[in-house]
């Protein structure tokens, strides 16, 4: 049985039929159609007839394997149910796309079909980003390799940054490779050079999707790696045995080309510090050549939580703009100062305190490995809009630690003052307080 069409039916592993409804799309491995199984609709992955090259019983063990272990994370389209083997070939059936969520390739380029996409704001980008380095970060921690990170595996919702991931067919346990490589522009240096993929090669490829989720751009396409002509050599010499990022501090052959250059001449220099010195870390020669290790990704999610909790409305022109600093700030959008008066200090992050800045439990305690979780907003006095209160929007009772030495409590949902030399226990761990500055 090889393509589908629509009334076909074929047959689940653990029982009933999966009816074909519709066609989705086609692509290198295989057709997605929407079919009907058990009384739900579900988009079934129909793989082409030897895509796998004599792997295919190993495919479809490890695939079956897969299912049985469970999605990593809720982000995951993970396979939910698989095809019995019909003349060679065989498929899964996993959940269908929601509405409202685009392919990240949408948010880079338009079509005469569709529009670009485009974030509804900078934490809807924050968010998408700590969304996508999470489900990795799982990933890995259940024991797999994603080796196939690639644009065309991630549908996001620009209005709030939820992420779904899909193509998880190719998802592996550590030291196993199916024969599946990897996208070119994607791939570390070591796969594009001959190397099977594996957690390092996905922490590469996750930082080529973070640097182009905030600037469009690609990290290595400047102007030294961008010929009239591409070819399979000089691929493998641009992304593989030579590549240099676009903003390499120590070597500037590959500066961004002037005219494609828009998206990087505006975001580049907006972002904080410590996004840039990331991404310059990530794409430094001794990280790709993995003389250094590869940029983890707690150490992205410290600096995207930081990122997050920097977002505020300029109180000019009610932009979004970044606050990164105690003292004095630039808005992004009028270029008019904002002062910031106080901040929070935590034992591994200092955040500035502003209305509208959001606390998460990972700024105080990331050991929990929480990254949904609230601590508090910052509010401006009703009666006196000058002053600032941190509201408790966490479960727990807080405890707050005066400078006379004396502790009161505050219940969730109430406000404390942002006052110097207030420290907040906000865990059940004293060792997690910040101390306002």
């Amino acid at each position: 049985m090889g393509s589908l069409k629509v009334g076909d039916t074929v047959k689940m592993k653990y029982g009933g039929e999966a009816k074909v409804l519709a066609e989705f799309g086609s692509g290198g491995q295989g057709t997605v159609y929407k079919v009907s199984y058990n009384g739900k609709e579900y988009a079934l992955k129909w793989y082409h007839k030897d895509v796998f090259k004599g792997k295919e019983h190993a495919f479809y063990q490890n695939l079956e394997s897969n299912i049985q272990k469970g999605a990593p994370t809720k982000d995951f389209l993970w396979p939910l149910g698989i095809t019995e083997v019909h003349a060679g070939v065989f498929g899964y059936i996993m959940d269908v796309r929601p509405a409202g969520y685009y392919e990240l390739t949408e948010f880079f380029v338009g079509s005469k079909k569709q529009k670009q996409v485009k974030f509804k704001t900078f934490s809807a980008i924050a968010e998408a980003a700590i969304n996508i380095i999470q489900a990795f970060r799982e990933l890995h921690n259940s024991g797999y390799s994603y080796q196939d990170i690639n644009n065309g595996n991630f549908f996001i919702n620009p209005e709030n940054g939820e992420v779904l991931i899909c193509d998880n067919d190719n998802v592996s346990p550590f030291g196993v490779n199916l024969g599946i490589l990897g996208k070119q522009r994607y791939m570390a240096p070591e796969v594009v050079t001959g190397g099977d993929p594996d957690k390092p090669s996905d922490r590469f490829s996750l930082a080529v999707i973070l640097f182009r989720l905030l600037f469009i751009n690609h990290p290595l396409e400047g102007k030294r790696s961008t010929p009239p002509c591409m070819t399979k050599e000089l691929e493998r010499r641009y992304y593989g045995e030579e590549p240099i990022f676009v903003y390499d501090p120590k070597d500037d052959r590959n500066r961004p080309v002037t005219g494609t250059d828009k998206n990087l001449k505006t975001f580049w220099p907006i972002y904080p510090d410590y996004i840039r010195e990331l991404f310059e870390r990530a794409f430094s020669s001794d990280v790709m050549f993995k003389k250094a290790p590869r940029v983890m990704e707690r150490e992205w999610l410290n600096a995207f939580f930081r990122f997050k909790a920097s977002i505020v409305k300029c109180p000019h022109c009610k932009e979004e703009t970044f606050i990164t600093t105690q003292g004095e700030n630039t808005c992004i959008e009028c270029k008019k100062k904002i002062m910031v008066l106080n901040a929070i200090q935590f034992s591994t992050v200092t955040i500035p305190l502003y209305s509208g800045t959001r606390l998460m439990l990972w700024h105080a305690d990331s050991s929990q490995n929480d990254v949904e979780a609230k601590l508090g907003d910052v509010i401006a006095n009703p009666n006196e809009p000058g002053v600032f209160g941190i509201k408790n929007l966490s479960t727990l009772s807080w405890k707050i630690n005066l400078p006379n030495g004396s502790q009161k409590p505050l219940a969730p949902g109430a406000v404390v003052p942002i006052k110097k030399d207030f420290a907040i226990e906000c865990t059940n761990n004293p060792k997690d307080a910040g101390k306002i500055i």
